[in-house]
């Protein structure tokens, strides 16, 4: 085959790509015509075979060429930079920690100075539970070239404010203790509220719930009451059957009777109670 694709310049090697392609398109067009049988697959794979050895070629070439345009412009690269980029880079990252360092120190002057004012806002409007990073505020380099920083100072003054409107309202409510312990955590004044109104709520339903259990205890033990009371007054009427007076002097003779008692082992408790309480015998 030859050198077909050699190191030239560019545009050369293009040219001879493109007057390559017909006679590529025309084996190709050969090869996708061919039909496959029994009797031509031998064909057919000497012909595939051969396309891949031409394509194989070629692309050992293109490869080369690659290689062969890419070495010079590696080193080229490698020149560049070591006198150039790596130069460039250092410099910049030298001048980048500079003005960073002097931009923070420019802030923070600023926040030493917003932190004061703050201080004396809340000296002022007697807020002293908030610290100064709750207000939210965040130095600028705009704000802390400034001689003045009024939009930060205006707003240090408007959280300020707000935060004693709030306290002022809290100190009004029923519940001011438990609403500023809330309030003190999140600064809102309405879910400061919403929370303390919940936990009273419920408090009150347990309490609620709690007089239910009472009321049916009290019910269950009436019913048991009554129960035993029902049960006592059912008893079948004992047989006469006369006994020695225990106690003489007594006019009211004294009887015998068996029967069977079913009950819970309260009720059973509460007749034994009874009898005993009556002065009943028995065994």
């Amino acid at each position: 085959m030859g050198e077909l694709i050699r190191v030239t310049q560019l545009p050369v090697i293009e040219e001879e790509l493109r007057a390559m392609k017909a006679s590529v398109e025309e084996a190709v067009a050969n090869a996708k015509a061919l039909a496959c049988t029994p009797e031509t697959i031998q064909t057919l794979k000497a012909v595939r075979t051969e396309l891949r050895k031409r394509f194989d070629e070629l692309e050992r070439q293109r490869i080369a060429v690659k290689r062969a345009v890419m070495g010079p412009y590696d080193a080229f690269e490698v020149v560049y930079k070591e006198c150039v980029s790596v130069l460039y880079q250092e410099a910049d990252a030298d001048l980048k920690k500079k003005i960073f360092a002097t931009e923070s120190s420019i802030k923070l002057a600023c926040e030493d100075r917003l932190r004061t004012y703050y201080s004396e806002l809340c000296a002022v409007h007697r807020v002293d539970f908030v610290p100064f990073e709750k207000a939210g505020i965040t130095v600028d380099m705009a704000s802390a070239k400034a001689k003045t920083p009024t939009r930060l100072m205006k707003q240090l003054s408007e959280f300020v404010e707000r935060v004693a409107a709030d306290v002022e309202l809290i100190e009004k409510l029923e519940a001011a203790e438990e609403v500023m312990t809330e309030y003190k955590q999140s600064l809102n004044i309405t879910g400061a509220i919403s929370a303390v109104q919940l936990r009273h709520q419920r408090v009150q339903e347990e309490r609620e719930a709690k007089v239910r259990r009472e009321e049916a205890r009290r019910r269950a033990e009436g019913a048991e009451k009554k129960v035993l009371e029902e049960a006592t007054a059912a008893l079948p009427l004992p047989q006469e059957m006369p006994r020695a007076k225990e106690n003489p002097g007594e006019d009211e003779e004294v009887f015998r009777c068996t029967f069977t008692v079913y009950g819970t082992r309260s009720q059973l408790r509460a007749i034994k109670e009874f009898m005993n309480t009556e002065g009943i015998q028995y065994e």
